[in-house]
């Protein structure tokens, strides 16, 4: 009898364990990437992962001083350091521009990871690095950490290489 109550137990917990682990997966959470301050803005780039892919990018503006945003695009960095660009409100991947902000607001833009990897795997600009850049009214530009994609298209912020 006793041997059928440490069976149910243990049944029990481990029922317990995987109904708790696939609620904790399921969540949507979001992490922090790179966070950029400039005098006018601050801007950050989070990750929103679901069931542990990325689903989303989010670049969250914080301005300082009242500004309008008038594009946001992609910039590609290939192995010369030429730049190239993508811009992400003709290309339907960002909406809502322009905004006007006013001082101590913040605003999100949402960037679908899949339409990202699509526009960065069939286009056809080479890139090895890329950043969010974010134009004012004025075309004051205001950028993000360099990013960067792994073999799997992980969205990673590659290290500089500098270590004194």
């Amino acid at each position: 009898m006793e041997s059928i109550y440490a069976y149910l137990f243990i049944g029990l917990v481990l029922a317990l364990s995987l109904i708790t682990y696939r609620y904790k997966r399921i969540k949507v959470r979001t992490y922090l990437l790179s966070e950029q301050q400039y005098p006018r803005l601050v801007l950050s780039l989070h990750i929103e992962k679901h069931m542990g892919k990325i689903s989303a990018n989010i670049l969250r503006v914080k301005v300082l001083e009242d500004m309008t945003i008038e594009h946001i695009s992609l910039e590609l960095i290939n192995k010369k350091r030429e730049l190239n660009y993508y811009n992400l409100v003709n290309l339907k991947l960002v909406t809502g521009i322009p905004t006007d902000l006013k001082s101590k607001n913040e605003f999100d833009y949402r960037i679908e990871y899949s339409q990202l990897t699509e526009l960065l795997e069939n286009g056809e600009l080479p890139f090895r690095t890329f950043r969010y850049v974010v134009t004012d009214q004025i075309g004051r530009k205001y950028k993000t950490h360099e990013l960067g994609l792994n073999k799997k298209w992980q969205l990673l912020r590659p290290d500089s290489g500098n270590y004194n």
